[in-house]
């Protein structure tokens, strides 16, 4: 390929990128946004150990359809690690996301208060739409499957 073949592909990439033809503007999500973690070989991983403290770690992730997903991750007090999107299916549409206090994740838009022993347990409602009930801990990191994530937002909030 010579010169001028070279500098119109990268010009036409350019443009694409600049114009979101490639990766859509982010949604309009007014949550906690949190970190961004990458999927790896289908997966995410995060260390148990910024999670020992008990509080909601929240993180979002881009999906191969170049769609983001927000979501916390937390040991509840029973010592189970916990994962959600953070949204739901009756006040999801609010893109406002959850908030923790104390023991309880409290819904932004309509104030809902939800157990944190009870996170990824229930289904429907105003509640945190589950990821995976049973989080695959292994070599000191949680895993969370694309598979898991994907199966979150088709049947709940985003």
């Amino acid at each position: 390929m010579n010169k001028k073949g070279l500098k119109f592909i990268l010009t036409a990439l350019l443009v694409l990128v600049v114009t979101g033809y490639v990766y859509p503007a982010e949604p309009d999500f007014r949550g906690t946004k949190g970190e961004y973690v990458e999927l790896v070989n289908k997966e995410i991983k995060i260390a148990i150990s910024l999670l020992e403290d008990g509080q909601a770690h929240y993180f979002n992730t881009r999906l191969p359809d170049s769609s983001i997903v927000y979501f916390f991750v937390i040991k509840s007090s029973d010592g189970k690690y916990r994962a959600a999107l953070n949204g739901c299916q009756v006040c999801g549409g609010a893109r406002q996301g959850f908030r923790q206090e104390g023991d309880s994740m409290v819904c932004n838009t309509c104030g809902n208060r939800y157990p944190l022993n009870r996170i990824a347990t229930e289904k429907g409602g105003c509640n945190p739409a589950p990821i995976n009930p049973d989080l695959k801990v292994t070599g000191g990191m949680v895993s969370i499957t694309l598979a898991d994530l994907e199966e979150g937002v088709l049947k709940n909030v985003y």
